[in-house]
């Protein structure tokens, strides 16, 4: 059975929920961003050997997920801080969800994946398109799996933070306005 959160001990209950996805997105938003700093400070050893992507490509696509992440971190903390909602609701839950569905996409199909190759159910990949079979042993595909793990989380922490705070402005009465406060029946 659904119940609908009005009122005020809805909007409560809404709010505390939404601190602890907040704080634990704004947490998996700062390692990224720090991640993909790093990243592309010390391209030429993340980068290895290979040519498949010019510099200039990496140290763009680098620099697009390092903005991403602060940007995401900084909202994530925007839908639980006071200065949050002096922002208009757009700003924040357009791209909270953008972020949650992004990682949403990268972060489940690439898991699924390493645990149908892990045991043994597509040892070709999911699509059955890998030329060699993978090799669970190896420490590269452990490396994958970390990562996409890692997105995983991601969207696991993104995706209700995104729709609590859908409902806490819903159950606000709005779009959150100046000071987040409910419509007037006036």
């Amino acid at each position: 059975m659904m119940t609908s959160v009005r009122g005020t001990a809805g909007v409560r209950t809404v709010r505390r929920r939404t601190v602890f996805w907040a704080y634990a997105a704004f947490g998996w938003l700062a390692v990224s961003f720090v991640w993909h700093l790093w990243m592309g400070i010390d391209y030429r050893s993340v980068m290895g050997g290979g040519d498949r992507v010019p510099v200039w490509g990496f140290l763009a696509y680098d620099g697009l997920i390092t903005a991403m992440s602060g940007t995401g971190a900084v909202l994530a903390l925007a839908t639980v801080r006071p200065w949050g909602r002096r922002l208009p609701a757009w700003m924040v839950l357009l791209p909270l969800w953008f972020g949650a569905v992004l990682l949403l996409v990268r972060g489940v199909p690439g898991l699924v994946e390493n645990v149908t190759t892990a045991t043994g159910l597509t040892p070709y990949g999911l699509l059955g398109m890998a030329e060699q079979p993978a090799d669970p042993s190896s420490g590269e595909f452990w490396t994958g799996m970390a990562i996409n793990t890692y997105f995983f989380v991601g969207a696991a922490v993104m995706l209700p933070l995104a729709l609590l705070h859908h409902r806490g402005l819903r159950a606000a009465g709005g779009t959150g306005g100046p000071a987040g406060q409910e419509k007037s029946a006036a």
